[in-house]
C-alpha cells in the first residue's frame, strides 16, 4: 500500500482512511513494522465488504491473521487449566506468541490468563523500568516526559469520580510511579500517599513534586503502620492488578486501607476487548508481566470475593487503533457496551 491514503468501497468511496499518523500510532502499538500494517490492509481491501462494524471488523481480523507477525500456534499439549478466578476447570489456551508467551481465556467468567511463566517480579523494582520498554513491552520509554500528559489524563479521571462517589479530600495510590496522578489530586486539594515497588520512582516523585512514597507494596503498609487502615477515600488503582498474582488478596488489603464510605478505583487490561479478538497474539495487552486480563464477570467475581461491589464503569482507550475502520458512532458504541481495551470501575463495600 507505501503511502496510499485510502482504499475504496464503501457508500462514501473511502472504505478505510489510513492518515500517517494513525499507520505510525498502529505500529507502534502493535509494535510491528509499516510494512507488515501496509500488508493487512493490502488484504483488507482485497476482501473489502460493505456492511456492519461487526463485518468490517471480522474481515479486519482475518487480513491481520494473514500476515501477523506475533502468532503462533497453541501448543497441542495446552490442556485446560483451573481459572484462577471462578476456580472452574474452564481455561483453555487461546493465544500463544512467537515470544513464547500462551495465554487462556476461561469459558465460565472470561477471565484471561498467562499460562507461560512470567517475568520475574524484580523487574518492577529496576532502575530503568520507567525509563526503558523492552522488546516484549514491559516498562515504559521517557515515563517523565509524560507528565503533562499524566497529570491531564489523571484530571479527568478524578473528574468521573467525584461524579460517581461523590466530594473527595483524600487519595491513596497503588502504583503510584512518579506521582503525576497524586499531584493531579493535590490540585484538587486532596490529601494524597503513593505505594511503589520501585525506589526510582519514589527518588522522582520527591524530586519531582516532593511527595514521599511508601516503597513496597500496599500489604508491608497497611502492616508497618505507614498507611492506617480505613484511612483513605480513594484508593486507586492505575494497570497495577494485572501484575499481582492474587488480586482478590490485593484488593482485601486494598479495602482494608479505605475508608468506610470510600471507594476503590481500578483501571485494568481488558480480554473481552474486539481489539484482542481482531488483533489475536498481536493484542496490546498481551506482555509476559500480565497475569491477568479481566472481563466485567471477572472482575465483578473478584471485587465480590474482596467484599465489595461495583457501583460504575466504563471502558475506554487513550490509543483508538479501530477508529479509522469504525465510525465515531460506532466507536463510541464499542467503548459504551464495555469492550474498549481498557476497563474502568469504582467499587465501594459490600455493606454500604
Amino acid at each position: 500500500m507505501g503511502a496510499r491514503d485510502f482504499l475504496t468501497g464503501l457508500q462514501d468511496n473511502r472504505f478505510y482512511r489510513d492518515p500517517v499518523e494513525h499507520r505510525k500510532l498502529v505500529c507502534r502499538v502493535l509494535r510491528v513494522d509499516e510494512s507488515t500494517w501496509c500488508q493487512a490492509i493490502d488484504e483488507y481491501g482485497r476482501r473489502k465488504e460493505a456492511g456492519d462494524a461487526g463485518i468490517r471488523l471480522q474481515i479486519l481480523s482475518e487480513a491481520w491473521d494473514t500476515c501477523s507477525p506475533h502468532t503462533a500456534t497453541v501448543p497441542l499439549a495446552a490442556r485446560p487449566s483451573t481459572c484462577p478466578i471462578c476456580l472452574q476447570l474452564a481455561v483453555t489456551a487461546v493465544h500463544s506468541r512467537t515470544s513464547g508467551e500462551i495465554y487462556g481465556l476461561c469459558a465460565c467468567c472470561g477471565h484471561g490468563v498467562l499460562l507461560s511463566t512470567p517475568s520475574t517480579a524484580a523487574v518492577y523494582s529496576q532502575a530503568d523500568y520507567y525509563e526503558r520498554r523492552s522488546n516484549g513491552g514491559v516498562g515504559y520509554d521517557a515515563y517523565r516526559d509524560e507528565r503533562s500528559y499524566r497529570e491531564a489524563k489523571a484530571e479527568k479521571l478524578l473528574n468521573w469520580v467525584e461524579e460517581s462517589a461523590g466530594p473527595i479530600t483524600s487519595m491513596l495510590e497503588v502504583g503510584s510511579g512518579y506521582g503525576f496522578s497524586r499531584a493531579a489530586a493535590n490540585k484538587r486539594g486532596w490529601q494524597t500517599m503513593g505505594v511503589d515497588l520501585n525506589p526510582a520512582a519514589a527518588a522522582a516523585a520527591s524530586q519531582i513534586y516532593g511527595m514521599k512514597t511508601f516503597t513496597g507494596t500496599l500489604e508491608q503498609a497497611l502492616v508497618s503502620g505507614a498507611v492506617l487502615p480505613g484511612a483513605w477515600e480513594v484508593v486507586l488503582y492505575q494497570f497495577v492488578l494485572e501484575h499481582i498474582s492474587d488480586p482478590v488478596a490485593e484488593l482485601r488489603h486494598a479495602a482494608a486501607a479505605c475508608a468506610p464510605k470510600g471507594c476503590i478505583t481500578l483501571l485494568v487490561p481488558s480480554m473481552q476487548a474486539i481489539e484482542r479478538v481482531v488483533f489475536g497474539a498481536s493484542y496490546r495487552s498481551f506482555r509476559p508481566d500480565h497475569l491477568h486480563l479481566f472481563s466485567w464477570r471477572s472482575l465483578d467475581k473478584c471485587l465480590s470475593k474482596a467484599g465489595l461491589r461495583r457501583i460504575a464503569s466504563r471502558s475506554e482507550c487513550s490509543v483508538h487503533l479501530l477508529a479509522e475502520f469504525l465510525t465515531q458512532q460506532e466507536l463510541a458504541a464499542l467503548y459504551e457496551r464495555g469492550d474498549g481495551p481498557d476497563l474502568v470501575a469504582i467499587a465501594t463495600k459490600e455493606s454500604l
